[in-house]
């Protein structure tokens, strides 16, 4: 197997404390890998089932499969690990170029040779377990893993630049000053992603959509938090309020307090972030709220909402990207926190590797599958 290159440096920036001894971790080192896609007729040769449908559901199993398997905490211990062990899937967008996938890994260590073995063990891994229907091709120098990693895109520009985090949205359950707010759960369907990819691979500037996921634990005091705001929303009673509209919401929020509450969860940070050189238009942001806030069966939550940050905030958003660390930007909830966790079901929705459907493909988009394209 070919060595990447792995981007090594001391940063004992805090992000978040994790388990006992998080604060000597204080090496991070990072590795990028370019995600090649199949043109169909090459992909459908990987089906085990006997049709292109089987071929999809096999397709999104061995997606879901890989995204599990990162999660590697003990719940039962009480506290995340502290290599802060992140998997960033990123879509950069070059005008005039194909639309370039790339998967972003990062972990900590104590010495910087710990660092860089933990790096080199966890893109062995990401080799090796990740899906078959794609090739990973790892940068093997500096340039190429700025390359991948869209740094010339991250760069602060200053007023002309522009970067946004697609959120689910936060909204209150009364028009009371002190009302519970209830938040909305990412959900799509299996297509709805192609939006996103046919409005990137259009887009007239350069621009990123950049996903971040690191595993995280509900701790006991949050468990405890939500199940005292579901009484409370219980006993919700506000005659303004149409009364349809006030038990729908509360059979929502029951039916989110379950999720966050059920044993053996499994959860992430998730955070989604459009990062351009220049202004982003609003329908950008609202393809991809809408695609991964997406109704089904009849079933409505929040969908999603845009935050910004302030011009002075930027050179931070576009630094805490490009090094995988999470952005806190406030929330309504009663655990803040959880404003950036997803359970494992959630993190399904949001993360889609891409694919090519029959005969010719998405509309406008073409995958690159060549080294530096």
């Amino acid at each position: 197997m070919t060595a990447p290159w792995i981007e090594i440096e001391e940063n004992q920036q805090p992000n978040v404390p994790a388990g006992p001894g998080y604060s000597d971790y204080t090496w991070q080192a990072l590795f990028a890998s370019h995600v090649t896609i199949l043109a169909y007729q090459d992909w459908y040769k990987l089906k085990w089932g006997f049709n292109a449908s089987a071929l999809f559901d096999e397709a999104l199993e061995r997606q879901k499969l890989f995204i599990e398997t990162q999660y590697l905490i003990r719940a039962d211990h009480g506290f995340e690990p502290p290599e802060y062990r992140t998997l960033s899937f990123r879509f950069v967008h070059r005008p005039g170029k194909p639309l370039l996938v790339t998967v972003i890994g990062k972990i900590k260590g104590r010495t910087r040779q710990e660092a860089l073995e933990g790096a080199l063990a966890f893109y062995s891994e990401i080799k090796h377990t990740f899906p078959y229907d794609y090739t990973l091709i790892p940068a093997l120098s500096r340039e190429e893993f700025l390359h991948l990693c869209g740094s010339d895109i991250l760069e602060d520009r200053g007023a002309s630049s522009s970067i946004v985090q697609v959120k689910r949205m936060e909204a209150p359950i009364s028009q009371e000053r002190d009302s519970p707010f209830l938040q909305g759960l990412w959900k799509t369907s299996p297509r709805a992603h192609e939006q996103i990819w046919r409005l990137l691979a259009g887009s007239e500037c350069p621009l990123i959509l950049n996903i971040t996921l690191r595993p995280t634990i509900l701790y006991e005091k949050e468990r405890i938090r939500l199940l005292q705001s579901a009484e409370e929303i219980a006993r919700v009673d506000n005659p303004l309020v149409n009364q349809s509209t006030l038990a729908a919401m509360k059979q929502r929020y029951r039916e989110y307090v379950e999720r966050r509450t059920s044993p053996w969860g499994k959860f992430f940070y998730l955070q989604i972030h459009l990062a351009s050189t220049q202004a982003l238009g609003e329908s950008l942001s609202r393809i991809v709220g809408t695609s991964l806030a997406l109704s089904s069966n009849g079933t409505f939550l929040p969908g999603y909402q845009v935050n910004m940050p302030e011009p002075d905030e930027k050179p931070h958003w576009r630094h805490q990207i490009r090094n995988l660390d999470l952005i806190f930007t406030g929330s309504h909830l009663s655990s803040p926190r959880l404003s950036e966790v997803a359970d494992l079901e959630e993190v399904f929705a949001a993360v889609r590797l891409p694919y090519s459907p029959p005969e010719n493909g998405l509309p406008g988009v073409t995958f690159s599958t060549a080294r530096n394209a």
